[in-house]
């Protein structure tokens, strides 16, 4: 059953509780105060429920379509200054209620040592929802009260993280007009326990039990990133990202404690699950000090029906359309999952003997930024590729077909026009297309592949800018790692084989085929496409020919200005202006460039 299956994968949802129909799934923390289902195997049916719809172990989540994203943030400033950001889901949530509607989200406990999920109809209540906590909040028993609700045609509002709203979708089993679901920008979710040491601590060092807690809030400005919390004695406490131990070990320390489905999780992506996806829009340009300092909202319309609620209170908020690329690139929490951590374990072993702070600073002293390093990199990446053809081929279209952690990079100004029956398989490395482009310019790389052509891309590839690859119907490219410069055409009609490390100059062209026919006396095609074999490292230098049928041998060059229309052995350099000749053996050659005199 579920505790034999799930695993680390377990992202702790609470679903398979709900949804057990003979109520044999408890939960128990581990360690690190983690909730994983225990089952009862004396009532347990093994009607496999748990397994079936648990949204850890299946993708069959219904997704939306492809979000509008907005900035926006209330016009009321006292909502926007209480809010973690600028106070959207606030907005969303007021009108739902004051529209005769529920809403379900997040509270602390009345300790504030912890949260669980609850339902609402006041504003009292979603006074108490309002806010991000930054960790797990048990959602137990949620998803059976939204689906009463539901079924006696009352509307509602559910906010959680992006796992919470894939396992409500998949207890509920069916789509709903009358449900909203609300998730957010998730970078992970925290330890409950990790958060509860962090109260403990200070309600220790304040000699006082804590009244009131507001994670993210707005005294020092939204990005501060300060934690705020009052004392049942009068004392205050606030700290900010350069000083809070709690953010230290979130953000600064790339994440001590957070679960470890987090670490690879299969919630993130385009297009969504929700209606509608909030968070900060970290990284937004051309905006006033003011509204940096209050907050601003990133709002990802996902849906008919999230588009419908945004409508609603667009009178309350100030919003602008902003670009996706721009909203990707300060939020790669999106589509990345965050790294482990090398120190969590050893965190967790040392939160049994020290405090909070002492088992954050311990872990986090000597650890090195590449998990920032990494982020920064792949911002600079998201800066220079289209976002949505990315999105669309890596995530979205059945037409590539890739190993994990490897992609299509479509750098801006790449053109695809694939048959939906054409298959990229990429294996080993990233295939770049349209790479090494001039600043601020247009220039564009073309793929067009027909019916049931095929490439298979074997190690990566990097396509530049002014190319062109045409696979035609049912044809065939087979690629290891290769480079092709400005000006390359490749046109693939039955099939061509191009090898490891082989580097193609400017201006050359490839052809395995003549494309149109050509008869003899009896009216006989004579001219049938024939196969191209360019064996490993081989080089293209510049204004090259290859025709049909030619095998070139591997460690070979081919100098400028030549026409390639019959094979060649291994090991030579090949010249002239018509067929090739031989004209002396080849010892090597080296990707590197030639230093002057």
């Amino acid at each position: 059953m579920i505790d034999k299956e799930v695993g680390d994968k377990c992202t702790g949802c609470n679903m398979c509780g709900d949804l057990c129909p003979k109520g044999a799934i408890i939960y128990y923390k581990n360690e690190e105060g983690f909730e994983f289902p225990k089952v009862d195997y004396d009532k347990c049916i093994k009607c496999g429920l748990c397994i079936k719809k648990c949204p850890a172990l299946n993708k069959n989540i219904y997704k939306k379509m492809s979000p509008e994203p907005y900035a926006a943030w209330a016009k009321d400033d006292e909502i926007r200054l209480k809010s973690t950001s600028g106070g959207i889901y606030y907005m969303l949530a007021e009108k739902f209620i004051l529209d005769g509607g529920y809403i379900a989200g997040s509270v602390y406990s009345d300790d504030y040592k912890s949260a669980y999920h609850v339902i609402g109809n006041t504003l009292d209540d979603l006074k108490k929802i309002m806010g991000s906590k930054y960790f797990q909040s048990s959602a137990k028993g949620i998803y059976s009260k939204i689906k009463e609700l539901l079924d006696n045609n009352e509307r509602v509002l559910f906010c959680g993280t992006p796992c919470q709203s894939a396992a409500l979708q998949s207890f509920l089993n069916k789509e709903y007009k009358n449900l909203v679901i609300i998730d957010f920008i998730c970078r992970g979710i925290n330890s409950p326990l990790a958060f509860r040491k962090h109260i403990e601590e200070l309600e220790e060092k304040n000699n006082s039990k804590v009244k009131l807690v507001h994670l993210k809030n707005k005294k020092t400005g939204w990005q501060s990133l300060a934690t705020y919390i009052e004392f049942e004695n009068g004392n205050i406490y606030h700290e900010d990202k350069t000083t809070s131990p709690w953010i230290k070990g979130f953000v600064g320390g790339g994440g001590l404690y957070m679960r470890n489905s987090c670490h690879n999780c299969n919630f993130r992506g385009l297009p969504r699950i929700s209606d509608i996806t909030i968070g900060d829009f970290w990284g937004i340009k051309g905006m006033k000090d003011e509204d940096m300092f209050k907050g601003i909202s990133s709002v990802m319309i996902n849906s008919k029906k999230g588009k419908e609620m945004f409508e609603k209170i667009k009178e309350n908020i100030i919003f602008e359309r902003r670009n996706l690329d721009e909203l990707l690139s300060g939020n790669p929490a999106v589509l990345y999952s965050p790294e482990k951590n090398k120190n969590r374990d050893v965190f967790f072993r040392t939160l049994k003997d020290k405090s909070f702070s002492e088992a954050v600073m311990i872990n986090s002293d000597n650890r090195k930024s590449n998990i920032i390093k990494k982020i920064l990199k792949k911002r600079k990446i998201l800066s220079k590729i289209d976002i949505f053809k990315f999105i669309k081929y890596n995530f979205i279209s059945k037409n590539v077909v890739r190993d994990k952690n490897v992609y299509l990079i479509p750098y801006k100004g790449t053109i695809i026009d694939l048959d939906k029956t054409a298959r990229i398989y990429i294996k080993g490395k990233n295939l770049e297309l349209c790479t090494n482009k001039l600043k601020k310019s247009k220039a564009e790389m073309h793929l067009r592949m027909e019916e049931k052509s095929e490439w298979h891309v074997n190690n990566g590839a990097q396509i530049f800018y002014n190319t062109v690859i045409e696979v035609k119907s049912k044809a065939i490219l087979n690629t290891k790692f290769f480079s092709a410069n400005g000006g390359t055409v490749i046109v693939c009609a039955k099939e061509i084989n191009i090898g490891e490390d082989v580097m193609i100059g400017r201006n050359i062209i490839i052809y395995d085929s003549d494309f149109h026919q050509v008869f003899n006396r009896e009216m006989e095609a004579i001219n049938y496409p024939k196969p191209v074999n360019i064996e490993d490292h081989v080089w293209l230098t510049s204004n090259i020919t290859v025709l049909k049928g030619v095998t070139i041998g591997r460690d070979s060059l081919i100098t400028a200005q030549t026409l390639i229309r019959k094979s060649y052995p291994q090991k030579k350099v090949i010249a002239g202006k018509a067929t090739g000749e031989v004209i002396s053996e080849c010892n090597g050659w080296s990707r590197k460039r030639i230093k002057n005199m």
